[in-house]
């Protein structure tokens, strides 16, 4: 590394390595549309290709006729709303925990979910469930507890551990992944064809499956948030499936190789072939038209400005091409990586109000 560097430099044969290896990647999905025709016929091609990287198209076929069953504890009653803790069998034998936040009344409601990254303590956090005195103020410092945010906000919102981070994976045995469990999940993963990101994406859509069979929730009002590796799934379920109409990713939006070469997210969010696709851009790009506010700290040390910028000169072109340059935002909270309550909150007032939401 050179010390006269804020970012980390490879040797020069690296470099003219990776720039080569980058090169050869088609980036054969990267969005060229120019009018709101063009993107939606990208979109049309390009969606199922994603969800086929992901592994989503395998899973199907082998998954197809699970039948997703729920398990509830008791409900506590926090005032305002009740938090129940629950689980989710969203395929034979694996089940994810996750906690349930409804606000008072009969409902219908908006419905949140609100999927989470690399916690100690997960969606324990996103329920405002503190271990300690020291962890419940970091939940409040922070604005961590989202989804009693979002019950606050007059959501239904589900709060469910992110599979190989927050719920019982595949264990690192010996600690060769580094002791690391979303590592040996991934790896596990690939040499069957699938992917981490894949199966987080798999476990989204079977919770709003569930959700909008089973809960009183609008089906056209669906709100996604989480942050870092929350994020990503945010982005990439938000991507992968239509249902998701406001997208709220909070620290994480970077391009997948930075200006240097280096790669910038954690290796469970991996895709293999992913740059033969597009750029985190075109991904996100998926989302258009739908409101997608990506939010930032100024301190955040893992996503500095310059690349969250590169990232974003890519989205909003895809947006301007959707004729909805007005729905897609940056804004930066003054911290790091962490959740802005104030930054979110208004975005989705402001999307729910936009035709199409059932508000």
């Amino acid at each position: 590394m050179n010390s006269q560097s804020p970012h980390p430099s490879f040797p020069s044969n690296v470099q003219a390595y990776l720039a080569r290896l980058y090169g050869e990647c088609e980036r054969e999905f990267a969005c060229r549309a120019r009018t709101p025709e063009d993107v939606a016929a990208w979109q049309a091609e390009a969606r199922p290709t994603l969800r086929r990287l992901l592994g989503l198209g395998r899973m199907e076929r082998l998954l197809k006729g699970h039948r997703v069953t729920a398990q509830f504890d008791a409900a506590e009653d926090l005032g305002d709303c009740t938090r129940q803790r629950g689980r989710l069998e969203t395929e034979p034998s694996v089940w994810i925990p996750f906690w349930l936040l409804r606000p008072k009344g009969e409902g219908p409601f908006p419905l949140a979910l609100t999927p989470h990254g690399h916690d100690a303590r997960g969606h324990d956090t996103s329920a405002g469930v503190a271990a300690s005195p020291a962890d419940l103020r970091r939940i409040a410092e922070e604005d961590r507890d989202v989804a009693v945010q979002a019950a606050r906000h007059g959501y239904l919102a589900l709060a469910p551990a992110t599979r190989g981070i927050g719920c019982d994976g595949v264990p690192d045995l010996g600690r060769r992944h580094d002791g690391r469990s979303c590592r040996s999940q991934l790896i596990h993963c690939l040499i069957a064809g699938r992917t981490a990101m894949g199966e987080r994406v798999w476990d989204m859509e079977r919770f709003t499956d569930w959700a909008l069979a089973n809960l009183p929730v609008h089906d056209r009002d669906l709100l996604m948030l989480g942050n870092s590796g929350g994020g990503m799934v945010t982005t990439y379920a938000a991507a992968c499936d239509t249902r998701v109409q406001i997208a709220i990713p909070s620290c994480s939006f970077a391009p997948y190789v930075r200006l240097w070469g280096q790669v910038t997210h954690c290796d469970c969010n991996l895709v293999p072939g992913i740059l033969r696709f597009g750029e985190f851009h075109d991904v996100a790009g998926l989302i258009a038209p739908r409101p997608l506010l990506i939010v930032h700290g100024r301190r955040d040390p893992l996503h500095q400005p310059e690349h969250v910028a590169q990232a974003m000169e890519g989205l909003r072109r895809i947006y301007e091409a959707a004729g909805a340059a007005d729905r897609v935002q940056l804004a930066y909270g003054d911290g790091g990586h962490r959740f802005y309550a104030d930054l979110m909150w208004p975005f989705v007032a402001k999307g729910r109000k936009r035709p199409g939401c059932a508000s």
